[in-house]
């Protein structure tokens, strides 16, 4: 017995005996390795304002996968931006979890162009704003129906109802009138942001003409800015398709004296 255990095949036995238990337990380690890092919690990266790209090779080096669920137009937006990402940044998530993102459209959608002949410009403009369009320019011409929308034009080129644009297109309305020199009452335009008096100007058959930002540093105060001089005075008479040069600044101690409430409720 004790010849037979110091015998080369003995030896030779024992050694293969090792090799293939310490293989094992290699092995056994590295599997047991890789179990437990699958449940390791990882934080989630910010993603929105990223492109998608990046954001699928940044979650995987992080163990974490990408799934685009859906995809929205946002005006002015390059396609391929993260605008949203569940769960959030800085969430704690075991590692091969899925990251549901809302990406940026790359082409801009189609909308069909309402019907708004020969109606009021406010359900004109309503029309087509609550289609995704931008009202350009309004321009006069003789036409019985004074203050109707008779024509729509983008580029100077006519838009044929029912046609279809992208998303987000200025359209000129052509405004009805019985004389080249209809005039309307120039509407009080103090204490409203630009977007507010640009929607009361159309309201009123009149363009906005240059727009001037006085004290204005940052994009902050741009939008805070409210309009506190006009071109031409409030109540007095102005051609239809007339343009008015506007100021605004986020002082509000420039603006006249005026019931901004009861401005803004003429808007609607």
């Amino acid at each position: 017995m004790f010849r037979f255990i110091l015998s080369k095949t003995f030896l030779i036995q024992l050694c293969l005996a090792a090799l293939v238990a310490g293989s094992l337990l290699i092995g056994a380690y590295l599997y047991l390795q890789q179990f437990t890092r699958s449940g390791e919690a990882v934080s989630v990266p910010e993603l929105i304002g990223s492109d998608i790209i990046e954001a699928e090779a940044l979650l995987k080096q992080n163990d974490l996968r990408a799934v685009v669920i859906d995809s929205l137009y946002v005006q002015d937006k390059r396609g391929g931006v993260i605008l949203d990402q569940n769960p959030p940044e800085l969430s704690s998530v075991k590692t091969g979890r899925e990251i549901y993102l809302t990406v940026s459209r790359y082409k801009t959608p189609q909308v069909e162009v309402p019907n708004v002949l020969d109606q009021t410009m406010a359900i004109a403009i309503n029309k087509l704003t609550r289609r995704g369009f931008e009202i350009g320019e309004l321009i006069p011409q003789s036409n019985p129906c004074e203050g109707c929308a008779v024509g729509l034009e983008l580029n100077d080129k006519s838009v044929e109802i029912g046609s279809k644009l992208p998303k987000g297109s200025k359209i000129d309305l052509v405004v009805g009138e019985n004389s080249s020199n209809a005039i309307v009452a120039t509407p009080i335009l103090y204490g409203l942001n630009f977007d507010e008096a640009k929607t009361l100007l159309n309201k009123y058959q009149l363009n906005e003409g240059a727009i001037i930002y006085s004290d204005c540093e940052s994009d902050s105060d741009s939008l805070s800015a409210r309009v506190y001089w006009q071109s031409i005075n409030p109540n007095s008479d102005a051609r239809i398709g007339e343009a008015i040069n506007i100021k605004l600044s986020p002082n509000l101690d420039l603006i006249p004296p005026v019931n901004v409430d009861s401005i803004k409720s003429s808007i609607l």
